[in-house]
């Protein structure tokens, strides 16, 4: 095993696929959330920021305004082509738009990379207290605690209600607990393939996948962030 394999002209990946520090920033935008966010655990997570995108014009009174969240492994750049800072297009690109299902001539689109998410938004990855990466030491999350910040992210863009959330997934997740938690902020919602509550058989499956990544000797307890992948030769 080495760290470089001589059949290669460029050096090798690194282990993270999450976004870093001095990469092209793309339409991203970053707000700063309340200092410290306190989450359900009772720890208080310093210098949360969120990275978010948006699509058309915010009414004068924001009522125009419309969440979408992303599913488990997604990002904020829910439209748009491929390019610097974004390796792939929008992942609901057909979705968002002039004339389509969020027309962008009439809602002002907002989509947020997820907190605890690789893509721009305070996670592992992103700097720690001690200005190294989180890693491992990142505290557990839950679906409350990242709606908590994205409510953080809507008082920064002065949205006091959005006219709907949207979403897929552990994205729908996030809808449903902005309806029960914040239903005065909520006007509407939009959930798809995402349950109340995760059953056992979801539990189950979540485990084997969370055990294969634990079993994988580059995942390093949590801690890889900075390595570089590796080939067998």
């Amino acid at each position: 095993m080495n760290r470089k394999d001589p059949h290669r002209a460029l050096p090798l990946p690194p282990a993270s696929g999450g976004r870093r520090e001095g990469d092209p920033p793309g339409r991203r935008r970053w707000a700063a959330i309340e200092d410290p966010l306190p989450l359900e655990s009772g720890i208080r997570l310093p210098g949360v920021r969120l990275t978010y995108e948006t699509w058309g014009r915010r009414a004068e009174d924001g009522s125009n305004a419309v969440l979408v969240l992303h599913a488990l492994t997604g990002d904020s750049h829910v439209a748009g082509p491929a390019g610097p800072g974004h390796p792939t297009p929008g992942w609901w690109d057909a979705l968002v738009g002039p004339g389509r299902a969020l027309d962008t001539d009439r809602w002002f689109v907002v989509a947020p990379n997820v907190l605890g998410g690789c893509q721009g938004s305070t996670g592992p990855s992103s700097p720690g207290p001690d200005g190294t990466p989180w890693g491992s030491m990142f505290p557990y999350l839950s679906v409350r605690d990242q709606v908590t910040a994205e409510a953080a992210l809507a008082d920064v863009l002065g949205i006091d209600r959005w006219a709907a959330v949207i979403g897929g997934s552990m994205g729908g997740m996030r809808a449903l607990e902005w309806a029960v938690s914040r239903p005065e902020r909520t006007g509407s919602l939009l959930v798809l393939a995402a349950p109340a509550a995760a059953s056992a058989d979801q539990i189950a499956w979540g485990s084997v996948q969370i055990g294969a990544i634990r079993s994988d000797p580059g995942w390093r307890g949590g801690d890889y962030h900075g390595a570089v992948s590796y080939t067998h030769l």
